[in-house]
């Protein structure tokens, strides 16, 4: 490989390395004398160059692969994934499994399993919300309509007052079902059943969530109940609204 060297504002060259060598021996080239040589976009001093051989700079490493990590259900501690063993929504450590085991066949709650509940429970919580807000409803339809009964000379008030309580029965359920389960995770009737609604995970659900919820309530009760019916058959007791939303109901 050919090089050239700086002298005296004069470029002298080619020489070979082992030239080069020779010169710096002999220390006509120092340390200070810029060089180059096929391959090397400026002029550098000698110096520089051999620094930056002797210590090259490392080849940027690959981020480390994260490592999922879980507590375990059993003693509590965090363990690697890779370490660990998952029963249904539970994560166990290799120590804990066999206690673990010992109570799931025991019929123990477990911490970390969700004990879904099943239809029936869940149709009596239902029939109990349904007739709370029945009684609400009837409270305020029937001093409305005595306020405005029907006849030819106020049917425009009577309309306008049916319009306002069809809006009354459509916004109270809403807020009834999206505060009490955003809140406490259970309206009243499930909260007399000892239910909650929760996230696949056993978490709390937001007040967006369980505001979504209701209304795909009424998608389960359109196609004839049949949404409904889902919970009775499912291996998570999920309702079709429960799927939409990515709910499940178990026992507080």
């Amino acid at each position: 490989m050919s090089w050239y060297y700086a002298y005296e504002g004069r470029k002298v060259g080619p020489i070979s390395k082992a030239d080069l060598k020779q010169l710096v021996q002999s220390k006509q080239v120092s340390a200070a004398t810029k060089v180059w040589r096929p391959g090397l976009e400026n002029w550098v001093e000698l110096g520089r160059l051999i620094k930056n051989k002797s210590n090259p700079v490392p080849p940027p490493q690959s981020p480390a692969v994260p490592v999922r990590a879980f507590d375990c259900a059993e003693c509590g501690q965090r363990f690697a994934e890779d370490d660990m063993l998952k029963f249904d929504d539970a994560w166990v450590c290799a120590g804990c499994k066999p206690v673990f085991v010992q109570k799931l066949k025991e019929g123990l709650q477990v911490s970390g399993v969700l004990n879904y509940a099943g239809f029936w429970i869940r149709f009596g919580a239902y029939f109990i919300d349904y007739f709370i807000l029945m009684l609400v409803n009837l409270m305020i339809q029937i001093p409305m309509g005595f306020l405005v009964l029907p006849s030819e000379k106020n049917v425009g008030l009577f309309m306008t007052i049916q319009g306002i309580v069809m809006l009354i029965q459509i916004v109270i359920p809403a807020v009834y079902t999206t505060w009490f389960l955003g809140k406490y995770g259970a309206t009243p009737g499930k909260m007399a059943c000892k239910l909650k609604v929760v996230t696949a995970d056993g978490g709390s659900i937001s007040y967006a969530r369980a505001l979504g919820r209701h209304f795909a309530t009424w998608i389960s009760s359109m196609i004839l109940g049949i949404g409904f019916l889902m919970a009775a058959f499912d291996t998570q007791k999920r309702a079709l609204h429960d799927r939409i939303c990515d709910t499940r109901v178990v026992r507080s």
